[in-house]
């Protein structure tokens, strides 16, 4: 955990342009800062709670912060001012000094002998949280990692400022985007062009995720194989309505075999089979026996005799019902002389 007073360097890649000495610059950003202080390394955290601690306690002193040289104030002897911290703010980044340059110190800046800023902070001893500033000073030898500069070299771009635009170049490349940008204009133009892009597919996304949840499906190639099941609308009807006939003339032909219809009724009863096929069948049920049986049981010639021819034999059930139609019985016919 930090002491109560570490002297320690952060600096945003956004004042890192080469204009030399900036109005404003990031003093702590929000989250993990690591950071070396002599052979030791280390680390701690930064939160909205923490700035609001430190913000306050600058305004309860009611007095510009300094910002000396090599932290002189805190070492003892002269310590001319480079500048002043005239206000503290918050911003999404993290906490954000406006300062009031002096010339010296603006000189320094503008000339690269120094470049960095390193500020003394007060931490809480049971949280490890930052709670306080007491001063800030210009260096050339900061205690955290992975800045740049305040104050860029004036011919090249920081090594941080090339890895964040290569790394922006990737994006819009996987984007289809333009990737020429020469200036920080055209760099937070492709980057809004990015930001946009990436919202757009959040709600591709969004939709898709909607679309594929109604199916009950969890990608595209199950929705793909759930279409090629599918049989037209048209094509649908068509065989219901064949499968539908099949299933009429199959009940109708069973109803004609337990004679529970006539000829006569055929075709209504194929019609209301295909229509109604739970009704058909409650019809044929309670129906009684129109005729005897099928036509193939039905002996339409002379009643059977036995084997010799001698002797007559009993008539089935259905024998009997043809000849009664005919008012005749089956004592009638055995009384009959034999035929020569």
């Amino acid at each position: 955990m930090p002491t109560v007073r570490d002297y320690i360097f952060i600096a945003p890649t956004a004042f890192s342009d080469g204009d030399g000495a900036p109005e404003k610059f990031l003093l702590l950003r929000f989250g993990k800062t690591e950071y070396t202080k002599g052979q030791a390394d280390g680390s701690f955290p930064f939160d909205d709670a923490d700035a609001d601690s430190i913000i306050a306690d600058y305004r309860k002193r009611a007095k510009e912060l300094v910002i000396d040289y090599d932290h002189a104030t805190v070492n003892g002897g002269k310590a001319p001012a480079a500048g002043w911290i005239t206000a503290l703010e918050k911003t999404q980044e993290g906490l954000l000094a406006t300062v009031d340059w002096t010339a010296a110190g603006k000189a320094h800046l503008d000339g690269r002998e120094y470049r960095y800023h390193s500020p003394v902070i007060f931490f809480d001893p049971k949280t490890g949280h930052p709670r306080s500033l007491h001063s800030v000073a210009l260096t050339n030898h900061p205690a955290f990692h992975g800045y740049a500069p305040l104050v860029a070299d004036d011919t090249q771009p920081t090594e941080e400022t090339s890895n964040m635009n290569e790394h922006l170049k990737r994006i819009l490349e996987a984007l289809g985007l333009a990737v020429a940008f020469s200036d920080e204009a055209a760099a937070k133009a492709a980057a809004d062009q990015a930001v946009a892009a990436i919202g757009e597919l959040k709600t591709a996304k969004a939709d898709a995720d909607r679309f594929l949840a109604a199916r009950n499906a969890r990608t595209f190639n199950d929705v793909e194989g759930q279409i090629a099941g599918m049989v037209p609308a048209a094509e649908k009807a068509e065989l219901a309505s064949k499968l539908a006939e099949i299933e009429a003339e199959k009940a109708v032909a069973k109803a004609f075999d337990d004679g529970k219809l006539v000829e006569a009724q055929r075709a209504w009863a194929l019609a209301y089979a295909k229509e109604n096929p739970t009704a058909f069948a409650d019809f044929v049920k309670s129906a009684p026996k129109a005729v005897p049986g099928p036509a193939a049981d039905v002996n339409a010639g002379n009643p059977p005799k036995s084997d010799d021819g001698s002797q007559p034999v009993a008539f089935s059930d259905a024998d009997l019902a043809i000849l009664n139609k005919f008012g005749v019985t089956a004592d009638d016919i055995n009384k009959k002389p034999k035929e020569d």
